[in-house]
C-alpha cells in the first residue's frame, strides 16, 4: 500500500479530511454538522475502493471478532464491497468499520 503513490495520496486525503472536520467540531460544537458533504466518509470509501481493486491480495482476511465480516448479509454482497470493507480495516477504527 505505502509503495503505491495512489494509495499514499488516497490516504493522506483520509487524514486531512479527517483533521478538517475535527479542528471545525471544537471550534463550533457538536450543533453544526462539520462534514456536509461527508468528505470523511467519501475519502475513506475512495481508498477502499481503491485497495479492492488495485491491492486485493493485500487485503487482510475477514475479522471474526467484526460484526459486519461475519454477518448474514456481508455474504449476499457482490465482492467488490467485501473487499472495500475489508480493505477498511486497514485504516478506519475498529468503532467505525465494524458497524452494522
Amino acid at each position: 500500500m505505502w509503495g503505491c503513490g495512489t494509495c499514499s495520496e488516497l490516504y493522506r486525503a483520509v487524514k486531512r479530511a479527517c483533521a478538517v472536520t475535527e479542528a471545525a467540531r471544537a471550534e463550533y460544537g457538536p450543533t453544526v454538522d462539520c462534514d456536509p458533504f461527508d468528505t470523511v466518509v467519501t475519502t475513506q470509501i475512495r481508498l477502499a475502493e481503491h485497495l479492492a481493486r488495485r491491492h486485493a491480495a493485500e487485503l487482510p482476511e475477514k475479522d471474526p471478532t467484526c460484526a459486519k465480516c461475519t454477518s448474514p448479509e456481508m455474504f449476499q454482497l457482490p465482492e467488490p464491497f467485501v473487499l472495500e470493507h475489508r480493505a477498511r480495516h486497514l485504516f478506519v477504527p475498529p468503532s467505525v468499520v465494524d458497524r452494522l
